[in-house]
């Protein structure tokens, strides 16, 4: 029974410090400051992101939480919402954001939507 207890720790550990390495990331400098979109329902979207990796976001001036954001390699940043709407976001050759956008009621469409540099 104690050998299940020790496992169970260690695997708690790990999560937590993976999770603490996620949250700690830095981001590309080429992607920090504030995004803007007019694309789909946003009038306007902003998006925000700073160089310590925290990003918000606002919709129409309203404050919509992200649950989960990464940078990618690509440069590009991938972004899960309270409602389980996704974005996955790069930056392209001509600076913008560009990519998809799935709503949570429709899982498997692929919007796209663009960012410029505000």
């Amino acid at each position: 029974m104690k050998w299940y207890v020790f496992m169970l720790f260690l695997l708690v550990g790990l999560v937590w410090n993976v999770s603490a390495q996620q949250s700690a990331q830095q981001i590309d400098p080429k992607l920090v400051g504030t995004w803007e979109s007019n694309d789909l329902t946003c009038t306007p979207c902003t998006l925000t992101i700073q160089q310590n990796g925290l990003v918000s976001f606002t919709l129409a001036g309203d404050a919509v939480q992200i649950v989960f954001s990464q940078g990618t390699p690509a440069p590009g940043i991938d972004l899960t919402f309270q409602r389980g709407g996704r974005a996955t976001l790069t930056l392209s050759r001509d600076n913008v954001l560009a990519g998809f956008y799935s709503p949570p009621n429709r899982a498997q469409t692929f919007d796209i939507v663009v960012f410029r540099r505000r």
